[in-house]
């Protein structure tokens, strides 16, 4: 724990600090990235949150003990419809590979007053754990200095299974700081953007029987 903990903090000194050296003026927004698990998203659990139309997002995550690579593609091929694939090997012996289908539909947008609702299915085709979901989110503080997304849902599954939460708090233009509840456990992240369309992640996520260190990245474009 202590060492993820000191990595994490050494990953978003590095990012942050070059990027707190740029125009004071610019302001800070929380950054869309897709979640461990496939769904643009917080570390595990998904949000309300699209790639733009005709856009689409590629990532990768890895984590210490329990997952070898989690590679993942979403596309937004119409206004508010998210289609996704991930390519799942957990590092459990004896475990297959698999290729999973994910979707998700932006019901409501987020406005002044009301927060954005969606739902959505993870794993399709039930090759793990099929996982029907409903997910609200609302940015709080939207023009101001710290925006913070606040994403509250509830799931089927086996891995997220009833209530879950998360906060993303975009501490700089380039940095978001991200807590969550999974419906079990607590896990935590640096989000990073050091470039415009390329974000970082350095998580710690709780297993349910150690805390585990992970890494991401991801890349947006649209076509």
């Amino acid at each position: 724990m202590s060492r993820a903990f000191a990595l994490a903090v050494v990953f978003a000194l590095v990012v942050a600090v070059p990027a707190l050296a740029q125009d004071e003026e610019t302001t800070a927004t929380v950054t869309s990235a897709p979640s461990v698990l496939g769904p643009t998203g917080a570390i595990i659990t998904p949000t309300t949150e699209l790639p733009p139309v005709k856009g689409l997002n590629v990532g990768y995550h890895w984590i210490s003990d329990t997952l070898d690579t989690a590679a993942k593609l979403n596309a937004a091929p119409i206004p508010k419809l998210e289609l996704g694939l991930l390519w799942y090997d957990p590092a459990a012996a004896g475990t297959d590979e698999e290729l999973i289908f994910n979707a998700k539909y932006l019901f409501v947008e987020e406005d002044e007053k009301n927060p954005a609702v969606a739902a959505g299915v993870m794993d399709i085709g039930d090759e793990v754990d099929q996982t029907w979901y409903g997910v609200i989110s609302k940015v709080l503080n939207k023009d101001g200095d710290v925006p913070i997304a606040i994403n509250l849902g509830g799931a089927s599954g086996d891995t997220i299974s009833g209530f879950f939460g998360s906060a993303k708090l975009a501490i700089h233009e380039k940095v978001d700081v991200i807590g969550e509840y999974d419906s079990s456990e607590l896990n935590f992240a640096v989000r990073a953007r050091p470039y415009k369309d390329l974000t970082l992640d350095l998580m710690t996520v709780d297993n349910r029987t150690d805390r585990e260190f992970g890494a991401g990245v991801a890349w947006s474009t649209v076509w």
